[in-house]
């Protein structure tokens, strides 16, 4: 992806029951994908361990004190994203044509304060972003609260991941 993300909008669109995941780019490149529930819930989980593997948050002595630092360090960041700026509808470019492509594959790295996301249709080309943890925490509350106005879930935990128990069999 040339440039660097300028802006992101993060929409749920009820007649296709999917997030629109839309990133504009500092070279006016515009990204477009479809991201369902089972994906956005995948998203969530990645971002949530980037944020969570900051040495800042990690190398406090007690719980209550790592959650401290990290209320701290999210509300500096939501206090400095521009939520209310339009998304700029007039790009240069559509790398990846005019259609929005349904998010399928999910690659990530964490280096250090940066996490190296890859969204990737089934087929053909995707989006490299590199996020650092003000851009992490913008982008989990738009995803958060376009989950909310589909009354999505997105907790990770193993008990809301995990398969239906099947029923015994009654002979």
């Amino acid at each position: 992806m040339p440039g660097t993300i300028s802006q992101m909008q993060v929409s749920y669109n009820p007649e296709e029951d999917r997030i629109l995941f839309r990133v504009n780019t500092t070279c006016k490149q515009v990204f477009n994908f479809w991201i369902t529930h089972r994906y956005a819930v995948l998203l969530a989980k990645v971002l949530k361990e980037h944020l969570e593997s900051d040495l800042d948050i990690v190398l406090q002595g007690s719980p209550e004190a790592r959650q401290a630092v990290k209320t701290f360090k999210q509300a500096k960041a939501i206090g400095s994203a521009d939520f209310d700026k339009a998304f700029d509808e007039d790009p240069n470019e559509l790398p990846l044509g005019p259609e929005t492509l349904l998010a399928f594959k999910l690659n990530y790295s964490i280096q250090g304060n940066k996490l190296y996301l890859g969204l990737e249709p089934k087929e053909g080309q995707g989006i490299n972003m590199v996020i650092n943890r003000d851009i992490n925490v913008s982008l989990t509350t738009l995803l958060q609260a376009a989950a909310n106005r589909a009354g999505w879930s997105l907790e990770t935990s193993a008990k809301a991941s995990a398969p239906p128990p099947v029923p015994p069999v009654v002979n």
